[in-house]
């Protein structure tokens, strides 16, 4: 059983199959590579504090619990500006929410050397970071449904998420690279802030040399007709699954990527034993994982499952469900066998975020694109506090990691079971 798609929902897959790429122009993919620049920056510019928590928190005077609430002062700050930047979207174009975001991840790490003196400015310039990455998710979905033919739009959306992930081995690993040299974690921060002017500088080229050949708009905007697809999209079932799914998949992705460090490096009983560093080299094979993912969720979005979500879906929680292993002492002492299960996991979880978002896009009118896209990852990324918060309590009460890692699999299990009820037809060859 699958929920059903309403006639509205029909009309909008049958606009766009019969379109051919020739009708869309060439500039399309500078318009990608733009999006897939500031994608990368707002990253790079989030994930660069968190190898340096602990440094930060002894210069600004706080404790570590402090210190590491930066990271979920980011997040809060992305979940609710993703809720403001899609109504924006729609309102204004995904260009705008691309722009605002290159500007809000570059220009507070730039001020960082003269602003990065006290917590509180500190948590200022973390919620301008966070909302970047907001504004920027809430705009990239809408842009590749107006910029690609419908037979592109997989490989469109995997491609920025693969960059998403390249940011955060940026920012992971540079920061503290450049840290060691500088001695001061305000410089090393605001160094990495040129991969963001880089990026708003050509962003800001390409959109204004965009309108006249941007593809022609092929749905009412008329505000009635807009007010009447929202009061649709509450009352149909897809856009209640659709926001629990993504809650469960930022649970997923939060939880692996913010518990695996401590638990491969902490000590036995704990953890895994395997020390920082061999740590931080699992940690890579999972990223590797993450930024191959998408482009072979796409790939299969594409080419074989005729743009159809569900197929993804369900392919990117079994493989996200290897994570599990590794609480097994025979898959951690093999080294290899380690690597491989936290590749594919990874890789299955890089699939996730494209698939519903691909999804949003088949099954809503496109004038409330960007606001269903906002409101499916705005609402859904509260798992991903949600899932933290689990973890840290599961790791109290039981001194150890086996009840988080299980908590993970059992959100994997339910996600599989949601992504079932999936319904997208599968469009005319």
């Amino acid at each position: 059983m699958t929920a059903k798609l309403t006639a509205s929902e029909q009309s909008v897959l049958q606009d766009a199959p019969g379109e051919s790429p020739a009708k869309y122009p060439a500039y399309r993919w500078l318009i990608l590579a733009a999006a897939c620049l500031v994608i990368n920056s707002y990253q790079i510019a989030i994930m660069s504090y968190a190898p340096l928590v602990e440094v930060i928190g002894k210069n600004l005077g706080v404790g570590l619990a402090q210190s590491v609430n930066l990271m979920s002062i980011a997040m809060l700050a992305a979940a609710i500006s993703l809720l403001i930047g899609g109504p924006l979207c729609d309102r204004y174009g995904p260009a705008t929410n691309v722009i605002i975001s290159a500007v809000l991840s570059t220009v507070p790490a730039s001020l960082t050397p003269w602003l990065g003196h006290s917590y509180d400015s500190v948590v200022l310039l973390r919620v301008l970071e966070g909302a970047a990455a907001g504004f920027g998710l809430s705009g990239f979905m809408p842009l590749v449904m107006r910029w690609f033919p419908e037979r592109q739009r997989g490989i469109a959306m995997g491609i920025p998420v693969s960059f998403n992930s390249i940011g955060a081995i940026i920012g992971a690993v540079g920061a503290p690279i450049y840290f060691e040299k500088v001695k001061d974690w305000q410089q090393a921060v605001a160094a990495f802030s040129v991969f963001g002017w880089v990026a708003l500088v050509f962003a800001i080229i390409i959109f204004s040399m965009a309108k006249s050949r941007a593809p022609k708009l092929t749905y009412n905007p008329d505000k009635r007709a807009v007010a009447s697809a929202c009061r649709s999209a509450i009352r149909r079932p897809v856009t209640w699954l659709g926001i629990v799914t993504t809650f469960f998949i930022a649970w997923t992705m939060q939880s692996v990527f913010g518990m695996a460090p401590s638990y491969f490096a902490m000590e036995k009983p704990i953890g895994a034993g395997l020390g920082v560093l061999v740590a931080g080299e699992l940690m890579g094979a999972i990223q590797i994982g993450a930024i191959i993912g998408p482009i072979i969720g796409g790939i299969l979005y594409d080419k074989l499952l005729g743009g159809r979500s569900r197929g993804v879906l369900l392919l990117g929680f079994f493989l996200s469900a290897l994570f599990a292993a590794v609480q097994f002492g025979s898959v951690c002492d093999n080294r290899l066998l380690l690597v491989v299960c936290l590749a594919v996991s990874g890789a299955g979880i890089g699939m996730l975020y494209p698939a519903v978002q691909n999804h949003i896009g088949n099954v809503y009118e496109p004038q409330i694109v960007g606001l269903m896209n906002g409101s499916w990852l705005g609402l859904g990324a509260f798992g991903g506090a949600v899932g933290l918060f689990v973890n840290s309590a599961g790791l109290q009460r039981t001194g150890n990691y086996i009840m988080p890692i299980n908590a993970i699999a059992s959100v994997i299990v339910i996600g599989f079971v949601l992504s079932a009820f999936f319904s997208t037809p599968k469009r005319p060859a």
